[in-house]
């Protein structure tokens, strides 16, 4: 196992911020023994994406599934690669290292393999909020431009086939 580029503790409390400052010192032992020079950060962590997000994503590739000619999981890994993968190397430099040098060579098939499981290579686990806003924006515009029917979340649970249809 290699040793670590960084060391990184991240609270969302004062009280878990207290307790992640207990561990600096050996945190700081091992860097300096590693290092030598060693730069602090605190920033702003930014808020992960939500399980309300992650469920209608899910819902979406159901209703995909039911309606279109692939299956759910299908969906899934296409909406992956078309949206979520420019969302996350636009934003996120060493993805776009990592998946340029790994998978963007490869052929396009395999690519869509590489997002659905069993190998379910994370794209949107990596999202921050804004970022999977983001994406389910672009797979609702996606999917509902095939014609396939999507609940609407502002109708809190209202299926597609009670779905409203919107001005365009």
């Amino acid at each position: 196992m290699s040793d670590p580029k960084r060391y990184v503790a991240t609270a969302g409390t004062v009280e878990e911020a207290l307790a992640a400052i207990a561990k600096f010192p050996g945190m700081l032992n091992q860097a300096f023994r590693r290092w030598k020079r060693v730069r602090m950060v605190i920033e702003e962590e930014p808020e992960r994406r939500s399980l309300d997000q992650n469920r209608l994503q899910r819902l979406w590739c159901k209703e995909a599934g039911q309606q279109g000619d692939m299956a759910a999981e299908e969906y899934r890994g296409q909406m992956k690669l078309h949206h979520g993968v420019p969302i996350l190397r636009r934003d996120c430099s060493e993805f776009a290292e990592k998946y340029d040098r790994l998978v963007k060579w490869r052929a396009y098939e395999e690519k869509l393999e590489f997002m659905q499981e069993p190998f379910d290579f994370p794209i949107t686990r990596l999202m921050t909020k804004a970022q999977k806003t983001e994406y389910l924006n672009k797979v609702y515009t996606d999917l509902t431009g095939r014609g396939i029917r999507l609940t609407d979340p502002e109708l809190k649970g209202i299926g597609p086939d009670q779905y409203r249809e919107v001005a365009a």
